[in-house]
């Protein structure tokens, strides 16, 4: 057996402020505001967990349960130069420094966006929306999950590529381009514009806009469109407010899990809807909502507050609170929620460090399928749940319900931890280099 080498990093000069750069994980800000440029932060991109589909970008068998470098495009060296990654559910992509996007791994419906339909190994280019020569350029966040990836641009802009059997591309139609193509707006008469964060749920899709409201598109079975219906949208449509208002404002962050929402408002609570399932609306309940209610706090009190960040994936969800501490709700099947337990939750919990203590200093969380991680203050990287294509990066293939660290394959230089990607089954970060 190769010998592993534990992560343990120095302080990291990140602040708590997330992006939608950050895979599905959305973040907290201010005001909301476009991103018009990359996180000063780049380094180079490590991955681990399941492979069958070339999604870790390094050569290995099919499971890997300690971190690899992914090779840069053509197979030559290594991957640099990135500034932010997503994962999707058989496929991977990055964020370069110059605002262009490489993508590997699965690609049977087109979401590597190059044009064909063949599998990757090694990071290829995303070429250009809409037919136009050359690849992809003037991106600024990434978001990726099932078969599909999504790009915001400089100008406010969205483009799509993947599958689009539910309407998920925002094109007006459930057709589905080889190349990627631009967000109509809802009147279908030009590109969707003003958009200052994405959230992407492989079949429905969210946007936040400069005016703090929401749109979203695609498939609609359970309400997670957020619009009052269960009609799928293959253009943008307004996401409903509380109480029967016709929008949601005062929105500062986003993001979509698998069939529901979640959207951070000014205040510090947090808006939910769509399928729940698994309580993963954390309203205390397993009501479906066709449009946003709020989040309940601890042990059913209402509404839960001071929450900085959230992210969220296939049945349960993460939320940083103000002192840098992290609650969860929804699925724990696979200790998912990291509580230490297997106990499905309805309304949030908090998740726990390895020796059961209240887990501190986070400053940026990850949902995966059936597992998260966090991104500490001093460098460290947790992660916790299922774990059965190695996707925790913990050298093993046991799941875990309390936080632990990760291990990189020996010989190999950590770095910093600058960001990460939770995909369905395989997990991505991005560690410092120094230029």
């Amino acid at each position: 057996m190769t010998p592993r080498r534990t992560l343990l990093g120095g302080a990291a000069a990140l602040c708590l402020l997330l992006t939608a750069s950050c895979g599905t994980s959305q973040a907290a800000q201010p005001e909301p505001a476009r991103t018009t440029e990359a996180p000063a932060a780049m380094g180079g991109v490590w991955a681990a967990g399941w492979n069958a589909d070339g999604q870790l970008g390094h050569p290995t068998e099919e499971i890997a349960t300690a971190f690899g470098q992914v090779l840069g495009v053509g197979g030559k060296s290594s991957l640099t130069r990135v500034t932010a990654v997503a994962g999707g559910g058989r496929h991977s992509l990055a964020l370069l420094d110059d605002g262009s996007v490489v993508a590997w791994g699965a690609n049977d419906f087109g979401q590597l966006g190059d044009g064909t339909t063949t599998d990757r190994a090694e990071p290829v280019p995303v070429r250009a929306p809409d037919g136009g020569e050359g690849t992809l350029g003037g991106v600024v966040a990434l978001s990726a999950n099932s078969d599909f990836s999504m790009a915001l641009l400089a100008d406010g802009k969205v483009v799509t590529w993947g599958k689009g059997d539910a309407g998920q591309r925002g094109i007006g139609s459930e057709t589905a381009p080889l190349t990627p193509t631009t967000v109509l707006a809802p009147d279908g008469s030009g590109p969707l514009t003003g958009v200052t964060a994405i959230a992407a749920d492989g079949r429905t899709e969210l946007v936040l806009l400069e005016d703090g409201s929401l749109l979203a598109w695609g498939a609609n079975k359970y309400g997670m469109v957020g619009d009052g219906t269960t009609e799928d949208r293959s253009l943008p449509v307004p996401v409903r407010g509380l109480d029967g208002a016709e929008r949601l404002t005062g929105v500062t962050a986003i993001t979509m899990g698998g069939q529901h929402g979640l959207a951070l408002l000014q205040d510090g609570s947090v808006a939910a809807w769509g399928y729940n399932d698994m309580g993963q609306l954390g309203t205390g309940d397993y009501e479906a909502r066709m449009t946003p209610v709020l989040v309940s706090g601890p042990g059913g009190r209402a509404p839960l507050q001071g929450v900085v960040a959230i992210s969220s994936a296939e049945k349960h969800n993460f939320a940083i609170l103000r002192d840098r501490t992290v609650m969860s709700w929804g699925n724990n099947t696979a200790g998912q929620l990291g509580d230490n337990t297997l106990e499905r939750r309805t309304t949030p919990v908090q998740v726990v460090g390895a020796n059961g203590e209240v887990l501190r200093a986070v400053r940026s969380v990850f949902a995966g399928e059936a597992y998260g991680v966090a991104l500490l203050d001093d460098d460290t990287v947790r992660t916790w749940g299922a774990n059965g294509k190695g996707q925790l990066g913990s050298g093993d293939r046991v799941a875990r319900s309390r936080s632990g660290p990760i291990v990189l394959a020996e010989g190999e230089q950590p770095g910093r931890a600058v960001t990460a990607a939770a995909g369905e089954r395989h997990l991505l970060l991005v560690l410092q280099q120094v230029y």
